[in-house]
């Protein structure tokens, strides 16, 4: 199976968190859930200079999705193309996804009382833009992509143009 893949070229950020906007307006999120969070690694002194680095983290949609696994009602099941998604209506709240992601990527949406989490902007795919809405400007570092291999580092030359 291709599994479809956002990569990210993390030298490129440089903490806008245009990402994070760009998913709460498209996704409709209320105030605290957050599909893309941005975090912040700094400042540190390396070489005897301050450096900062921004690093955003989202659902790597993982090839053996342990939420998925640990879900009792089958709320969260990965698509044919790897795009693991929820479904609000059937998530029980009951959090066991949550405790088993290794990325922290799901969030508790406290006005429904269930899950949330990145659904990769699948409407983008659907809609065959070829990019996602956490990339609203130009310089932001991320590019939609397949690969038979998820959650593996690539070089920069081979995934962004």
């Amino acid at each position: 199976m291709t599994q479809k893949t956002l990569f990210i070229d993390y030298d490129l950020c440089f903490g806008c968190h245009a990402c994070e906007i760009a998913c709460k307006q498209e996704n409709e999120l209320p105030v605290g859930p957050q599909w893309i969070k941005v975090i912040t690694v700094g400042p540190r002194k390396i070489n005897g200079k301050l450096v900062m680095d921004f690093v955003p983290m989202t659902c790597m949609h993982c090839i053996d999705a342990p939420c998925a696994t640990a879900c009792p009602v089958g709320a969260i099941t990965k698509r044919e193309d790897g795009i693991v998604l929820l479904s609000p209506g059937l998530c029980i709240g009951c959090l066991a996804c949550l405790l088993v992601c290794p990325f922290g990527a799901l969030q508790f949406n406290p006005q429904r009382n269930t899950i949330a989490k990145c659904n990769y902007a699948s409407t983008a795919w659907t809609k065959a833009l070829n990019q996602p809405v956490c990339r609203p400007v130009q310089r932001v570092p991320y590019t939609l992509g397949i690969s038979m291999k998820s959650q593996t580092r690539y070089a920069k030359d081979e995934h962004l143009s």
